[in-house]
């Protein structure tokens, strides 16, 4: 064992670490209760504006990675210090161990947020950051031949927030934001986040043994979200993450992460997810990403008008109905839009009786349309909107 893996053995895989899980404003305390359910051997958990903050070694931040379907990111606290000027900041850079954390001559984006202090200018903060980081692995790799390796592919991004002269360095283990499952691209219409809709999912109380209808699919985030946590695929199972290139990153411990979960993979046979869109082209991409990650047991496609179409044509159960209809500049104007959330209320109505639903509705003014009495009102924050978020029952 060479000197420098003693030094990461010590200093980052054998020692207990301060993390945190950011999310989207309003899931802070879904993305705690996911945490907490989780095989980890997590310390000191807490709810923060944010997100949720703990402690564990590398190992458990593998794991969330994986398996946090609410987070947008987890974050490994590198260093806290007061800085007052840009020669105390320049210092205390320098001295932390970059070569433990860092693969050397990687791509570095340095995130700034300064608030409330003397260091206030986001540029130049960035500017000395990355090169103090940058001299320190220099300089170890070139006292070092075993470091001498190619550039990595994922940039690395390096968070530095600064409140009242505190300074907080942080490194993002995640690399892309966790909503990208790597099961589609991003390019669709007014995309819903991956981690939204598994919150929706999880506030609406789906089951993951109900039948599950989206008749409204659009790219299919629901519907793709819903058969990954039937059949216990975790969130980033297709994905890669930053912290693979990291000095300390374990390959072997990694693969044997994955294949624990491998072995809990359920097996379903028959479709679960029943997803519709009027548009064919939707549908067919839709479908061909399906069979492309094996998720065709459990999902059916269909190109079909949700007015059109009723559960009962496809499954014998109620379920659980989801919606994210078309509002804004997609939809035309107020009175259009609602009149197609009388249309969905009366439709619900008639066909869905028994079922629950979870409908996301662009405004406040449009509650008063949908005439479901028990329902219950989630804000969700979307894209800079500030959405509400109905579940209950068809009664």
């Amino acid at each position: 064992m060479s000197n420098l893996e003693k030094r990461i053995k010590r200093h980052v895989t054998g020692r207990t670490r301060e993390f945190f899980a950011a999310t989207a404003p309003g899931l802070e305390e879904l993305c705690l209760e996911e945490l907490t359910q989780l095989p980890l051997t997590c310390e000191d958990v807490t709810v923060v504006p944010g997100g949720v903050e703990f402690r564990g070694r590398l190992h458990d931040c593998y794991v969330a990675n994986l398996k946090l379907r609410l987070a947008n990111r987890i974050l490994m606290r590198v260093s806290n210090f007061n800085a007052t000027n840009f020669r105390k900041l320049q210092k205390k850079i320098a001295e932390i161990p970059w070569e433990l954390y860092l693969p050397p001559d990687c791509a570095l984006n340095i995130n700034v947020s300064s608030s409330h202090s003397r260091l206030y200018h986001k540029r130049a903060i960035s500017e000395h950051v990355q090169k103090e980081i940058q001299g320190r692995l220099h300089q170890f790799a070139a006292r070092s031949e075993s470091m001498r390796v190619l550039t990595p592919s994922r940039e690395q991004q390096i968070f530095i927030r600064i409140v009242n002269d505190h300074v907080m360095v942080s490194l993002d283990s995640s690399g892309a934001l966790l909503y990208r499952r790597g099961l589609k691209d991003q390019s669709a219409v007014a995309p819903l986040r991956e981690s939204i809709a598994a919150a929706v999912l999880r506030l609406a109380h789906f089951t993951e043994k109900e039948p599950l209808v989206d008749p409204m699919c659009g790219s299919g985030t629901f519907a793709l979200e819903a058969a990954m946590m039937v059949k216990n695929i975790p969130a980033g199972w297709f994905r890669e993450f930053a912290f693979m290139d990291w000095p300390a990153f374990r390959p072997k411990r990694w693969a044997y992460i994955k294949g624990q979960c491998k072995r809990e993979f359920a097996d379903v046979t028959t479709p679960r997810i029943f997803a519709f869109d009027i548009d064919e082209k939707t549908c067919e991409a839709l479908q061909d990403r399906i069979e492309h990650y094996g998720l065709s047991p459990v999902i059916q496609v269909g190109c079909n008008d949700f007015f059109h179409i009723s559960p009962a044509d496809f499954t014998d159960r109620t379920g659980l109905v989801v919606l994210n209809p078309p509002y804004g500049i997609r939809i035309g104007d107020q009175k259009t839009i609602e009149h197609l959330f009388v249309k969905i209320s009366e439709k619900l109505k008639n066909t869905y009786a028994g079922w629950k639903f979870a409908l996301i509705v662009p405004e406040r003014r449009l509650l008063k349309k949908i005439p479901f009495k028990g329902m219950t009102h989630h804000p969700l924050y979307h894209g800079g909107l500030n959405l509400t978020l109905l579940t209950g029952k068809v009664l």
